[in-house]
């Protein structure tokens, strides 16, 4: 039986010209590419295949190309995955793509206009040549701003820019600073968030000096402020917008379905009163294997784990959440979970009204000791 619920489609692209040292996504230097472009593509579209049955009278919600770096994929090979998913796209489709400065140039971010991406995200990170060079990107500030133009110049009226802050040796004002500056070329979406160290990468083991607690408390308030000040309405955890939303990561939050094609890529399905997931391998040589080889597996989660999973989507995203959600999305009842958002509501972290509740300022902030509450 056919979900009722939006489905987006997530396409892994798992390689870079070189690993940032912050990184833990699934990425590799492409010079330690273990596999052709052309069996990547082969396997990514026989993943697709897998799924088909599952998309039965449904379209895409939205389409996310990401990684890695996925604009080091070419228009021409992206555009095979586009024909393929095609019977699936309406336009108002969401068809997203990840590029860094010093990968893409005007004429190439018009190939990708072409084919039919209609949204950009460009993982500036900061506008700061000191910073960018701490933080192992391959641009310079002026790289970034060409790119930023060129989005403009290619047609795209749907562009994020990806910035960081808590950076090693960033004080206020140079945060305060590549906030102005995206928001000065044009982007119309902004995502903005903190540097996190984690383990698994090279600044986990050898980690860099970061700002005190008190400046990173002082840049995210500043931060706040001058987001509001500029027109940008904070609409979940690090997403900022002034128009238009990104439905692909809207979609993950409302805890809707999707689909996740390439390596390490994930999926969950909610299929009768059930919901699925799947992990895809993380190697890319590992998941052409198994792709190719018809062993990969939807496996049923848990109803157990259900109500975090649920709430750790659900909470990142500030709209009101109707009861109605949690039955919707999860085939479970609505009792199983309202105890937890009435002790939430004791201890002011949530309000809870006749049909629906959110999560107070200090929610916010205390976002995690909810969450605790629905491990148990």
């Amino acid at each position: 039986m056919a979900s009722e619920l939006p489905v987006g489609l997530y396409v892994h692209y798992p390689w870079c010209v070189r690993k940032c040292p912050y990184c833990d996504f699934n990425s590799y230097p492409i010079r330690d590419r273990d596999c052709t472009e052309n069996k990547y593509l082969e396997a990514l579209l026989s993943d697709f295949s897998s799924f088909e049955e599952y998309l039965e009278g449904r379209s895409l919600l939205s389409v996310y190309f990401g990684g890695g770096t996925p604009s080091l994929f070419s228009p021409f090979e992206m555009e095979k995955v586009i024909k393929r998913i095609s019977p699936y796209l309406t336009e108002k489709t969401e068809i997203s793509m990840e590029a860094n400065p010093g990968t893409v140039d005007l004429d190439l971010l018009k190939s990708y206009r072409d084919i039919g991406i209609n949204r950009i995200s460009i993982g500036v990170q900061s506008f700061n040549d000191v910073s960018l060079k701490l933080l192992g990107r391959i641009h310079c500030s002026r790289d970034a701003v060409v790119c930023c133009e060129n989005v403009l110049r290619a047609g795209f009226d749907n562009f994020n820019i990806d910035i960081m802050h808590g950076l090693p040796r960033q004080n206020v004002s140079m945060a305060l600073e590549d906030i102005t500056r995206a928001v000065d070329l044009g982007c119309n979406h902004l995502s903005w968030y903190e540097l996190t160290i984690e383990e698994d990468t090279a600044f986990g083991m050898n980690p860099p000096v970061l700002p005190s607690e008190d400046a990173l408390s002082e840049i995210e308030e500043r931060g706040f402020e001058l987001l509001d000040s500029k027109g940008f309405h904070r609409y979940e955890v690090s997403g900022y917008t002034k128009d238009r939303r990104c439905l692909h990561n809207q979609n993950y939050w409302y805890f809707g379905d999707y689909i996740g094609i390439g390596a390490g890529a994930h999926s969950k399905l909610k299929i009768g009163n059930d919901t699925f997931r799947n992990a895809n391998p993380q190697i890319p040589s590992e998941y052409i294997s198994k792709v190719l080889n018809s062993q990969l597996k939807l496996s049923k989660v848990n109803p157990e784990d259900l109500p975090f999973e649920f709430m750790l989507n659900r909470l990142r995203i500030f709209d009101d959440i109707k009861y109605s959600e949690f039955e919707k999305t999860t085939g479970l009842s609505f009792e199983k979970v309202r105890d937890k958002l009435e002790n939430s509501q004791s201890l002011g972290l949530i309000i809870m009204d006749k049909e629906s509740y959110r999560l107070t300022e200090k929610g916010r902030w205390m976002l995690n000791d909810i969450l605790e509450m629905f491990l148990d």
